[in-house]
């Protein structure tokens, strides 16, 4: 028998996770299949309001507490389902489901996905940091819909994302249901002869150069960050080093980019330095896949202040 493909979907109530699973299960790969819909959570949309192309699906409803082993086999059993999705209880941690809940070895996991109203999403994430960050832990795919890009400042969603988990997709909807692409809402212009980042711009420029490579590489650039060296590199790199606040005071990591230049004695190590240069990559494996990672190949710096805000904020 061929796998069952499951959809994992959670987000805030009323984020729009009903509609998303409308949309994506009357999708025309799914045409003809048998669809069951696991309901966790009751919001303004109902599935019955829902015009599918087949009819309805099958829809259960349940509570996420009776979410479990015996509930998986038994409708694997009841209805042999070719595609599950789960809506799941935004108020309750993907982990409950991935970490505690046995399915059915023919259940494949094809996407884990949440759902954020944009137009909530700032006054949410400033009180529920550690909860968002739980989502994008366990889920590939982020939808940001509702987005007004007037209103939103869509890098900075980006980067509150992306500064958890690096390798989740993004999708950015706005009101009309146009699918809106970031690259054109960059707060500085990588067409300059020299781009100037600011160094509040640090975070994002990091974040979207891992994920497009096209947009970056050959790009000659000028950044600020503190001087650091590693033995290994003998004298023929440095890094930029930026601390970036993630989720909660007590999660602050570091961000390092690689840059490529002759160390000379009196190289100003720990100094802030505004350096510039032609953004390159190379290769590098994280979580044993193979991952473009963005360096800097050196043509000059120079000793500067530290910035106002040390720390990288995303959002």
């Amino acid at each position: 028998m061929e796998d069952c493909l499951v959809y994992f979907f959670t987000g805030w109530i009323d984020s729009g996770k009903t509609t998303v699973i409308g949309e994506w299960a009357s999708n025309e790969a799914f045409r003809g299949r048998k669809i069951v819909i696991l309901a966790t959570e009751d919001g303004d949309v109902e599935y019955d309001d829902i015009n599918f192309p087949d009819g309805t699906p099958v829809i259960i409803e349940k509570e996420t507490t009776e979410v479990n082993r015996d509930l998986m086999f038994r409708i694997e059993a009841e209805h042999k389902p070719d595609v599950i999705f789960i809506e799941w209880n935004g108020s309750v941690s993907p982990g409950k489901f991935f970490d505690e809940v046995d399915v059915p070895e023919r259940w494949a996991l094809a996407a884990a996905v949440v759902v954020i109203d944009a137009t909530t999403y700032s006054e949410y994430y400033r009180n529920m940091q550690t909860f968002f960050a739980d989502y994008y832990r366990y889920c590939d795919t982020a939808i940001f819909n509702r987005v007004d890009p007037e209103v939103n400042n869509i890098p900075k969603l980006r980067g509150s994302v992306k500064s958890v988990n690096p390798g989740v997709n993004l999708q950015f909807i706005s009101k009309d249901d146009q699918v809106l692409d970031i690259g054109n809402y960059l707060p500085y212009d990588l067409n300059q002869e020299v781009c100037e980042i600011t160094p509040d711009d640090f975070g994002l420029f990091w974040t979207d150069a891992l994920d497009n490579v096209a947009r970056y590489n050959g790009k000659k650039v000028k950044l600020t960050g503190q001087a650091v060296t590693f033995r290994e590199f003998k004298g023929k790199a440095f890094a930029l080093q930026r601390q970036a606040y993630t989720c909660c005071s007590a999660d602050i990591g570091q961000i390092h980019l690689l840059c490529f230049y002759d160390l000379k004695p009196g190289f100003p190590v720990g100094q802030w330095l505004k350096v510039t240069g032609t953004v390159r990559y190379f290769e590098d494996k994280q979580n044993g896949q193979k991952v473009d990672v963005p360096c800097l190949e050196v043509t000059d710096y120079a000793i500067t202040s530290k910035p106002e805000t040390e720390i990288i904020y995303f959002s």
